[in-house]
């Protein structure tokens, strides 16, 4: 009877697979100061689908900042944030200082970003540095790294 039950676990329809992909950023940076830092993540899908950023300290703890669209406006504040993203068009998240921390005159944060999905997702990531007054000083393009493990 154990032989039947397992013969047609095989042989029914397949079940649909869900896997959720996390793709990890290190040395993500926001900031103020005599310059401004920031990183902005570009998420582009296939398909339909949700994603969720998470942003961590170097210790692995959540970090608390601001997330930004790509127009400026505020889009939420916390540790995460999750947005959907309709089929090949691109959604800019920018990572700024929390309220708490945006009014200190030198405020820096560094750490990780995870990206989850349940779809696979094109994602790149650039940190700005610009002056106060909005000049780009310098711009580096973060490639995704593997978590860090037992720190």
């Amino acid at each position: 009877m154990k032989f039947l039950c397992v013969l047609l676990l095989f042989l029914s329809p397949a079940r649909e697979a869900r896997y959720f992909p996390n793709i990890v950023y290190g040395q993500i940076l926001i900031g103020a100061g005599t310059s401004r830092y920031d990183t902005v993540f570009t998420l582009v899908a296939a398909r339909e689908t949700r994603a969720t950023l998470g942003v961590f300290t170097d210790k692995g703890e959540p970090m608390n900042a601001s997330f930004v669209d790509a127009q400026g406006r505020p889009a939420g504040t916390g540790s995460s944030f999750e947005c959907y993203l309709v089929a090949d068009r691109p959604v800019q998240i920018r990572l700024a200082l929390a309220p708490d921390d945006a009014g200190d005159d030198v405020a820096v944060k560094t750490g990780w970003a995870t990206i989850q999905s349940s779809a696979e997702l094109e994602i790149s990531a650039v940190v700005r540095i610009t002056t106060p007054d909005g000049k780009l000083l310098t711009r580096h393009v973060l490639a995704s790294q593997k978590p860090p493990i037992g720190e």
